[in-house]
This record gives C-alpha cells, structure tokens and sequence, in this order.
C-alpha cells in the first residue's frame, strides 16, 4: 500500500474519490469534494485553536508553575499535541494550497503518527502512574524516584521516534512494501490492541477504585483531569489507530482514514480546554486567570496533599 494513501488529505485520496463517483452523478462527485473541503477548513480551524491552548499549557507548566511527577508527564503530552496539530495543520494548508509536495507528505505522516504515538504511549503511561498511586500509595510516595516521570517520558518519546522513523525509512526513503506493510499493522497493533487496552484497565481500575471503595479516597482534581483525557482520547483519537490499521489490512471506507484524524486534531484541541474548566469549577470569582485554573488543576490535588502530610509524618517519625 503506498505510504501517501494515509496522509490526512493527501492527493491519491481525493483521487480515489472522484474515481469512485465517476460512475455515479457528477453531483456526488461534487458532494464527495465538497465534504473533504469542509473537513479540511474544520480541521485546520480545529489545529489553530489547539496549537494555541496546548502554548499555553506549555509555558505555563514549562515556566510559570511548579511541576509534579504527574505534570511532567502533562507538559510532555501538551508538547504532543502541540506537534501533532501543527504538523496536521501545515498538511492541510499545503494541500488546500495545491502545492506539489511530493515526499513531503511521507515526511509530514511521519511526524503526525511520531506525535500521534507519543501522546498515546504517555496517557497510558499517565493512566498506569496514577492507578499504582492510589492502589499502593505509601509505596508509591516513599520509594517513587523522583526523576521516574522524566526518565519515563524520555523512552516513550524514544520508542515512538524509533518505530515511525523506520516507517518514514522503509516506507518513503528506502521503499520496501512487504516490511513497510508489516511495521505499519505492527505499529498499528501496538497502539490499539496493546496500549489502548491498557490504558482502558487502569483507567476503569483506578475509577472503581475511588467510587467504589469503602474508604474515603481524596483525589483532588488530577483525577477528574485524568479520567476525562482519557474519555476523549478513547472516543476521539483511538478511531484514528483503528482506521488506520483496517486501511492497511485491506479494509477500507469512505473517507478514512481522513476521518480519524480530523477526530484526533479535536482531542488534542479538547485537552486545554479542560484543564481550564477542571481548574476553574466551581469558582465564583469573576476574574480568574488561565494561571491560576492551571494552578489549581495540577498544584492543589489531593496528591500533592497526600505527599506534603507524608513528608511531614516521615519527619516527625524521624
């Protein structure tokens, strides 16, 4: 299968799709067109306005609040999401702009599925991290590095650099269609029947545990910021994994995997926007800065409590 044909508005499809309504009226031919423009101009909309909210993210948990060990693993998903929408976001313009751009679309898919991985590999990493905290906390507050989130989202952004850059070789610089086709379901496996998964178990394993638990389990605002990034990314971004890897297993439907990504560019536009409203729920004043809703979404949750009164027993124990 040729790499381009998953590109989020590459040529070849808008071929394919005219060439699939040549039979028919050449009204569908002009509704077919139509459709992709309009997810186009929603997706570039959609990038411009993520790219702007996953900034802020970044500067403000980068340089403006104190970090936490989960917070490193949210600035490093912000970073994500920021390169991911402008790489969708410099595709769309290029092919809206019916530039010529050749082996630039195999370059920009290669950038898109690297942030795209990314992102998955550090939710899941996040969802992981956050289950084993509130099922072995005072483990977890004791003996936890302190340098584990870093170290942590350093391989992740390793390991998907590593895979999709023997994409972009074998299946653009270096073509060779057996082993690129192999890597692709092979990477496509990994995401949707391996990461996905696990970030659905730990996800449903740490919710009961809160709900469902005869103790009282503080869990601040982390948790509810944890629990809906994954909602999202498991309604908005997982189609794209599943598009994809049925495109490259031979199944293929009207406009995918185009539409997967136009749902991925929402959910990474989603994210800011609800760090925002986690962090300034419920408060009534009427000026309440970006800072402070971050603030209070990552620095004020019951984690961090929890760890500061752990300190504090350690010491006066000691």
């Amino acid at each position: 299968m040729n790499i381009s044909t998953t590109t989020i508005f590459p040529p070849t499809i808008t071929g394919q799709a005219h060439g699939t309504n040549q039979s028919g009226a050449v009204g569908k031919a002009e509704a077919s067109y139509a459709v992709l423009k309009f997810m186009e101009s929603f997706c570039l909309i959609s990038a411009a306005c993520g790219m702007v909210g996953n900034g802020m993210v970044i500067w403000y948990l980068g340089f403006r609040i104190r970090r936490n060990h989960f917070t490193v693993y949210i600035l490093n998903l912000a970073v994500a999401d920021f390169g991911y929408l402008l790489c969708i976001a410099i595709e769309t313009v290029q092919y809206l702009m019916q530039f010529n751009v050749g082996v630039q679309f195999g370059l920009f898919l290669f950038l898109d599925l690297f942030m795209y991985g990314t992102g998955l590999y550090l939710l899941t990493a996040i969802s992981i991290e956050r289950c084993l905290s509130v099922l072995c906390p005072i483990w977890c507050r004791t003996h936890r590095p302190k340098l584990l989130s870093g170290i942590i989202s350093g391989l992740l952004w390793g390991l998907s650099l590593m895979l999709n850059m023997l994409g972009y070789i074998l299946c653009t610089i270096r073509p060779s269609p057996k082993t690129c086709h192999v890597l692709l379901i092979t990477i496509g496996t990994l995401d949707f029947l391996f990461c996905t998964p696990l970030m659905v178990l730990f996800s449903l394993t740490l919710f009961l545990r809160v709900k469902c638990s005869s103790q009282h389990i503080r869990t601040g605002r982390l948790f509810t910021i944890i629990m809906l990034t994954v909602l999202f990314f498991i309604i908005f971004a997982v189609p794209l994994s599943v598009l994809i890897l049925f495109d490259f297993l031979g199944y293929k439907f009207l406009y995918s995997p185009e539409i997967g990504f136009v749902l991925s560019c929402v959910n990474s536009t989603l994210n800011p926007i609800v760090y925002f409203l986690v962090g300034s729920y419920r408060d009534r004043r009427i000026k309440f800065t970006l800072r402070l809703a971050f603030q209070r979404a990552f620095e004020d949750s019951a984690d961090d409590k929890d760890e500061r009164e752990t300190r504090d027993t350690i010491t006066m124990s000691s």
